[in-house]
Order: structure tokens, then C-alpha cells, then sequence
């Protein structure tokens, strides 16, 4: 029974450390890797704030999207291309200093829209066409991208925020 016991033991302590995570060799973001197969979209959710100075009064709009619905696919190509098509819903409110002042609902409807991407694993970025894109998740079955951009444009200062998930 000891002997039993000893054995039972050693067998133990060898499959948790033959489980360790140290083993496991992580999904490079690639050209190969985003090429293996066409993504779905999942989800979709942006926001957008614009403030602009008028007289030394800060003006705030605020314009916000979710998307639903979706019946949409990109198609990544070891070549550095991509085609987005299909379609999905999207809700969108703008507000004016605290109200809103504006609500739609509309059809985002791609049919075979062509781009570019670059990948890079080194800074886990994935640039789409001229946007950068921060990787919040990649493995062999989903993607998922945030935007965090802000800049200046006419006088305006812009800061956009979104993600986006997609999956195999």
C-alpha cells in the first residue's frame, strides 16, 4: 500500500509539472496566423468625444456607437490584404453639452471592401488600412482590437475609443 502511495504521488507531482504554462508557446499576431481562416464579427463599440473652444467656453459633443446584428466577415491574406463583407446594425447617439441631441439607427453594408493590414506582433498592434488598432486578444479562434486615438483637427480636439471582437 506505501508503494502505492509513493507511486501515486510521483505520478502527481510529474503531470502538474508537465502542465505548467512555461510550455505553452504563444499565438504569434502574423501574417500566416491571421490568414489561417476568416473572422466574424461579433461585436463592435466606439465612442467619440469632439471639444472645441468657443469664446474660453469648452463645447463637449460626444457621439456613440454599438453595433448589432452582425452578418459580417473579414477575410485576412498572407499577402498583407484583407476583404470585409456583409452586413451588421448600428445605434449611434450624439449629445451636445449633456443632451442629445441626435439618435439613428443604421445598415453598415460592405460587399467586398478591399484594404491593407500590417501586423505587429513585436508591439501587438494590427494596423487596418491607415488606423491603429491595439491587440487585446489574438489565438487561433479570436481577435479581438481597441482604438485609442486622439488628435487635433480645425481647432477640434478628437479622442476615439472603440473594440472590436471577432471570431473563427
Amino acid at each position: 500500500m506505501k508503494l502505492l502511495k509513493n507511486f501515486f504521488t510521483i505520478v502527481m507531482v510529474i503531470s502538474l509539472t508537465a502542465c505548467s504554462s512555461d510550455d505553452s508557446v504563444p499565438y504569434e499576431l502574423n501574417n500566416t496566423n491571421l490568414s489561417a481562416g476568416s473572422f466574424d464579427l461579433t461585436y463592435f463599440n466606439s465612442y467619440t468625444t469632439a471639444t472645441v473652444d468657443i469664446n474660453g467656453l469648452e463645447i463637449t459633443s460626444e457621439f456613440s456607437a454599438t453595433g448589432e446584428t452582425f452578418q459580417y466577415t473579414i477575410t485576412f491574406f498572407e499577402n498583407g490584404t484583407y476583404i470585409a463583407d456583409g452586413q451588421y446594425v448600428v445605434n449611434e447617439t450624439t449629445t451636445v453639452a449633456g443632451q442629445i441631441t441626435e439618435q439613428d439607427t443604421y445598415i453598415v453594408d460592405e460587399d467586398n471592401e478591399q484594404g491593407t493590414y500590417v501586423a505587429n506582433n513585436d508591439v501587438m498592434q494590427l494596423v487596418l488600412d491607415d488606423d491603429v488598432f491595439d491587440i487585446i486578444l489574438f489565438n487561433a479562434n479570436e481577435l479581438r482590437i481597441s482604438l485609442n486615438n486622439m488628435y487635433t483637427e480645425e481647432g477640434v480636439d478628437f479622442l476615439q475609443t472603440g473594440e472590436i471582437r471577432m471570431v473563427r
